[in-house]
């Protein structure tokens, strides 16, 4: 570990050193890095934070929205057409919410692949003839 290092973690406020300290760790956990490079890192992103985002109040939301979109897309991928009440179970919802979410989900998916086919579209209405 550089005298860098030890001087962030030792000088730096308790805030940026737990956010280069989760960042590091977090990149260890996704791509397989060397410690003192992810160290590097997650000192880069706090420092960077403090650059932009100094003096400022920031709130970190909960983000349940987040997770309740990212769990509903975990039950959509694992349904199979037969499973509702598996992953009804799996996933502490109840089996009209499986059903739900894989409706509203399916929708989303097909208008992301499809676009919105009729946007900015004159209507189809026939030309008046003078």
């Amino acid at each position: 570990m550089s005298n860098d290092t030890n001087s962030f973690r030792s000088k730096g406020p308790e805030l940026l050193v737990e956010l280069a300290q989760h960042t590091a760790s977090t990149i260890k956990e996704v791509v397989e890095i060397d410690t003192a490079i992810a160290d590097q890192i997650g000192e880069a992103v706090a420092n960077r934070m403090m650059q932009v985002w100094g003096g400022q109040n920031v709130y970190f939301p909960m983000g349940m929205a987040w997770k309740v979109s990212q769990r509903d897309l975990e039950i959509f991928h694992e349904f199979n057409g037969r499973n509702h009440h598996e992953l009804a179970r799996k996933f502490g919802v109840s089996l009209q919410w499986v059903y739900s979410v894989v409706k509203r989900v399916r929708k989303e998916e097909l208008d992301r692949m499809q676009g919105k086919l009729f946007d900015g579209e004159p209507d189809d209405e026939p030309e008046s003839v003078e």
